[in-house]
């Protein structure tokens, strides 16, 4: 269902753009598109909705056959490839005088703070101790041991920020296919689509409810403390100071409330902050914090699937060597 799913919003997804194109217009006034209609429209829609399936399929056999998920290598590597472009255009905006030496080394400093700051945050987790009891088989004295229970700061990762663009996004997919008269005819609906672009306070605020409510919902639908609870019930596990059972499950979803809340506030900080900072400064690219969370996010999995594969091996780790061990234990 996935797969249909994804070629369905691919079809609805690219008629948008190709009704987009044709009410574009260059610099001198001329269309963009020189032969508009149902045949442009059909190739557009055709060579999207293939080129989608393609990457779909791509992204299936890399999780398949290599390391990381597929789909976020690509997007990662989709990113990664326009760096080169923004660098290029920094320096040339330097030389041209458009842009200062002290405004560079801020953005670049700013960059590297949202980079730590992300990576604080994707590794950071609240431990809750776990301890179980000893248990007697024959002679031997099996269990007694203490660990404890991850949670995530950021548990629903990169989805609330994609899920709340969608949705801005929305209402201005639904713009391109309204006639312009009734647009002229109705300024209060052109005011709205114009309040929805990026960058306006309007979407700012609205960018941060649905990153929070979509923080909220997707932790709720992936992390359940109750089937926790019941599963460290039935193997002996309780928390300290917690009952086993439905007070455990409690305990758990009042923590994970709490550090939910933490995450969301993340989310929202990392993906408007650098937006207004760009409106603010005239940035010549687009450093997102999507992307970025993007970027952190897969570099950090890869590497720690990476490192997974070394240690089930048997090898040395090169996380904390700085170098691939040839020799098995």
């Amino acid at each position: 269902y996935t797969r249909y799913g994804t070629i369905v919003l691919s079809i609805i997804q690219g008629f948008g753009i190709a009704v987009g194109l044709e009410k574009m217009t260059g610099p001198a006034g001329s269309p963009v598109v020189i032969a508009p209609g149902w045949g442009f429209r059909l190739m557009t829609v055709i060579t999207l909705t293939a080129g989608t399936a393609f990457l779909m399929w791509l992204g299936e056999q890399i999780t398949e056959r290599g390391i990381g998920n597929g789909i976020s290598l690509i997007i990662f590597a989709g990113i990664v490839a326009r760096m080169p472009a923004a660098v290029v255009n920094t320096v040339r905006l330097m030389q041209t005088g458009e842009m200062g030496p002290v405004t560079i080394l801020f953005i670049v400093a700013l960059m590297v703070i949202v980079v730590g700051c992300i990576i604080y945050i994707e590794r950071a987790q609240r431990r809750i101790p776990v301890q179980y009891p000893k248990r007697v088989v024959g002679r031997k004295v099996y269990g007694g041991q203490s660990t404890h229970l991850p949670l995530r700061i950021n548990t629903s990762g990169v989805i609330p920020p994609i899920f709340a663009s969608s949705i801005l996004m929305f209402p201005l997919t639904i713009a391109q296919f309204m006639p312009t008269t009734l647009l002229d005819a109705h300024p209060w609906i052109e005011a709205i689509i114009h309040s929805l672009n990026p960058g306006q306070i309007a979407y700012n605020v609205l960018y941060v409810a649905f990153i929070i409510f979509f923080a909220y919902f997707y932790t709720a639908v992936t992390f359940n403390p109750v089937d926790i609870a019941d599963t460290m019930k039935k193997q002996g596990g309780f928390i300290p100071g917690i009952r086993p059972g439905k007070s455990t499950a409690d305990y758990i979803d009042w923590v994970l409330v709490r550090i939910t809340f933490i995450g969301a506030l993340y989310l929202a900080a990392v993906c408007v902050m650098p937006t207004i900072l760009i409106q603010r400064f005239n940035i010549p690219f687009y450093f997102g914090g999507t992307a970025l969370l993007i970027v952190v996010g897969v570099a950090l999995d890869t590497v720690g699937q990476i490192e997974s594969h070394m240690l089930v091996r048997h090898y040395d780790g090169f996380l904390n060597r700085g170098q691939i061990g040839g020799r098995v234990r």
